[in-house]
């Protein structure tokens, strides 16, 4: 979990957590350093980050070739990923 000045913090569900061991150590970097920035930045609030999924609650954020299913908890200031996966993967019938 990463904590930034504003307030927000992000965090991973197990699931993304295993999703996100099984990737090469340079996509790890980048999923993350993404989220960093998510949660850092002065020019918009998280939630501006995420567009709807369809039929469902959750949100995707788009990083690089991944797809991150994400809810975001304004009350607590929190992004938490549930899912990350492939592009090519995101969309395919086993979405939760």
């Amino acid at each position: 979990m990463k904590m930034a000045d504003n307030g927000w913090t992000w965090e991973l569900t197990p699931t993304a957590q295993d999703n996100l061991s099984r990737l090469a150590p340079t996509e790890q970097e980048r999923i993350l350093d993404k989220l960093d920035e998510i949660v850092d930045s002065p020019w918009r609030e998280p939630p501006e980050y995420g567009e709807p999924l369809r039929n469902s609650q959750r949100s995707k954020i788009r990083v690089g070739a991944f797809r991150l299913a994400v809810t975001f908890r304004q009350e607590k200031q929190r992004l938490i990923v549930a899912r990350i996966k492939r592009r090519s993967d995101a969309y395919t019938a086993d979405d939760d």
